[in-house]
């Protein structure tokens, strides 16, 4: 009980959201990379701002006194059309899925990172040893 206080105050419930929506849209991305010459292929994501938004509605409402969870912030996958379509409205465009890959990847590390250190500090609180 009391350590499971400690996982789910904090920023770890919503760090954890982050790694999962990270990880899901790097596989879109992927997908999205690896489809580039198929014809007729629609891409795929998952919209960063939509998440965002959900995520910073849901951490409110805990700060607010909401005793439920984060496992409701969920964004839907969408077709997005940006950029110039080529004859099979297909927008094929290596640089722009390149930098959202890179932009992903990092915002996944941070959340990583982020993580570890919170546990990390767990762990150093836990293996303190009272003289």
């Amino acid at each position: 009980m009391f350590i499971e206080r400690l996982l789910n105050n904090g920023p770890s419930p919503a760090l954890e959201q982050v790694v999962g929506f990270t990880a899901q849209r790097h596989r879109l991305i992927a997908e999205n990379i690896a489809n580039v010459d198929t014809p007729g292929y629609r891409q795929k994501d998952l919209s960063v701002r939509k998440f965002q938004q959900l995520l910073g509605r849901r951490i409110e409402a805990v700060r607010a006194g909401d005793a439920g969870g984060f496992e409701d912030v969920r964004v839907e996958v969408e077709n997005p059309v940006r950029g110039i379509l080529f004859h099979d409205r297909n927008n094929r465009s290596m640089e722009q899925l390149a930098t959202d890959l890179a932009r992903n990847a990092m915002m996944h590390n941070m959340a990583i990172e982020l993580l570890r250190k919170q546990y990390q500090q767990l762990e150093m609180a836990l293996r303190e040893r009272v003289v």
